[in-house]
């Protein structure tokens, strides 16, 4: 139950995702600042694992996914997105991936890349991932307020060091928070895990 989908995913708002930000800060005091956060959240995991338990027994195991299975799907629905965006010269594929009022988003950030796609081969149009992190730091039960309309919410955070294939000498250090929303079922769980919000992508270059 639960599983988020084929190769997956996604971001909210006036903001557009992009597989990279803007190099905002010296990259030395921002891999110290990338550093402490994920020491804090590796600090919490524990007190999330022992969160999503008591959920996943309250609920059914076999209606809610176990923790790890929705850190790795949501690890593989995130480099997915990030790819995609990058090389893929329609996007419309991802649109049952997210919700309705992602969709626009998504769309025109992968539009926004259209002169990268031009300027480089397809084989140089990918992320090369050197390592990607992920933590639980959200999740909703039904029952709560923001899910007042029977949707399960369940977020993860992604630590990860990443460079174009395009430009090796550019090393990023990104955190990124993906909220995923379900629709539940009471007979059967959740169903279809969406990219509901995306937060970031923070990310200076080395």
């Amino acid at each position: 139950a639960g599983q988020l989908g084929t190769p997956p995913v996604p971001c909210i708002g006036p903001k557009r995702v992009h597989p990279f930000g803007n190099a905002a800060m010296h990259s030395a005091a921002f891999r110290v600042g990338w550093q402490a956060r994920q020491f804090i959240d590796v600090v919490k995991a524990p007190v999330w694992r022992a969160v999503w338990s008591n959920v996943r027994g309250r609920y059914g195991a076999d209606k809610f996914p176990a923790c790890d299975e929705f850190l790795v799907s949501s690890t593989q629905v995130y480099k997915y997105l990030q790819n995609e965006l990058l090389a893929a010269q329609n996007t419309n594929h991802l649109e049952d991936l997210c919700t309705e009022e992602l969709w626009p988003v998504i769309r025109a950030t992968g539009a926004d890349y259209e002169k990268v796609r031009r300027h480089y081969s397809p084989d140089e149009c990918h992320i090369v991932w050197t390592s990607t992190k992920a933590y639980v730091c959200s999740l909703g039960p039904p029952e709560e307020a923001t899910a007042a309309d029977g949707k399960f919410l369940a977020g993860a955070r992604f630590y990860s060091v990443m460079h174009m294939a395009f430009a090796p000498e550019s090393v990023r250090y990104s955190i990124d928070d993906i909220i995923f929303e379900s629709q539940w079922d009471s007979e059967h769980g959740v169903k279809q895990w969406k990219i509901a919000f995306i937060g970031g992508p923070v990310a200076p270059v080395e």
